[in-house]
């Protein structure tokens, strides 16, 4: 018994070296200053600026943040743009307005500085670089937008909707009535993975002729996999956005929710209700159960993502994000929990 013990020891100890010299490979193969990312505060501008003197406002963010400016009034706050005859009204009404400023003071005093989240995204996309040495890292923005975004994408830029993340127990957040399914991820320390897992989704887009839940499950699995190799270190239920039993649950019960897809021939079904049922935020997925998570058949598709990279270690990180047979990836995994 004990031999057998300190074998099973000095395996487990073998695979944490391994996993632990790739992962610091990987950091040591992009040079430091290749990457820097410094987060630019565009609430700060915006709410520290003279309303009095909307013009000059105006005229400085849109020459500092350019095309985000346009994004943040047309689509985050939805005012328009500079052309519409009544933008500067209501341009000065939204910062001027006591629920905005309050939220902005009380985002100031969560986020005092971003140092830790520039660190954790400087990291992230120095992996992100070696796996894809091609690719832009791209300009980082926060704001404020009243609760309606978390994180947003555009050409060359993520931003990063600070009051969606002031943490699980604001107070700010039960008075707006927000359901606690989804406060619980409305925390600083959900703000680097999901800045990856939308840049990821930006830099490949879904592309398969076939649109159905199974490809959309193995989709977003390969999106996760992406996710889980830049945070080699982060918990799986801080990635997922999941909570320990909602983890456990998916661990437990991998083989039981893979039969029920099969048995009830639910993979292949292309209407966009049953897609998005079993893909999008919510409580937790019906059919599993309600301890089970939303979004529990993504796991699964990281988990058949997960199974064909270890078949197939030939296959690099690029070569996966190119592949958009996303049914080719299922039957390539051999994937049988």
């Amino acid at each position: 018994m004990r031999g057998n013990a300190i074998y099973w020891f000095c395996t487990i100890m073998m695979v944490i070296i391994m996993v632990s010299c790739r992962k610091h490979a990987v950091d040591k193969m992009v040079p430091p200053d290749k990457v820097h990312l410094s987060v630019e505060r565009f609430e700060h501008d915006l709410f520290s600026g003279d309303p009095s003197r909307t013009d000059s406002l105006v005229n400085f963010l849109y020459n500092r943040y350019g095309g985000f400016f346009e994004l943040y009034t047309q689509r985050i706050i939805s005012i328009g743009d500079t052309g519409h005859p009544r933008f500067y009204e209501t341009f000065k009404a939204f910062i001027t307005h006591y629920d905005n400023y309050i939220l902005y003071k009380r985002v100031m005093q969560v986020f005092p500085d971003l140092e830790e989240i520039d660190r954790k995204l400087t990291v992230a996309f120095r992996r992100f670089l070696y796996y894809f040495p091609g690719q832009q890292v791209p300009r980082i923005i926060t704001f404020l937008s009243g609760f309606n975004y978390s994180v947003v994408s555009d050409s060359g830029l993520i931003g990063i909707g600070l009051d969606k993340y002031l943490g699980t127990d604001e107070e700010i957040y039960s008075q707006a009535g927000l359901y606690n399914y989804l406060r619980i991820n409305m925390h600083k320390g959900k703000i680097p993975s999901d800045c990856m897992r939308l840049w990821a989704e930006t830099e490949f887009p879904y592309n398969d002729s076939v649109n159905n839940l199974l490809t959309n499950m193995v989709y977003q699995g390969k999106i996760m996999y992406l996710v889980k190799s830049v945070f080699p270190d982060e918990p799986d239920s801080l990635l997922w956005g999941f909570t320990g039993p909602q983890m456990a649950f998916c661990k437990a019960n991998e083989k039981q929710m893979w039969t029920y897809l099969v048995e009830y021939k639910l993979l292949f079904k292309t209407d966009r209700f049953t897609i998005d049922k079993f893909t999008r935020e919510g409580p937790f997925t019906t059919e599993f159960s309600r301890e089970s998570p939303a979004r529990a058949s993504v796991w699964i598709g990281y988990k058949i993502v997960e199974k064909y990279m270890k078949k197939h270690k030939e296959v690099s990180m690029e070569a996966l994000m190119k592949e958009d047979d996303y049914h080719n990836i299922l039957t390539l995994s051999g994937y049988n929990p």
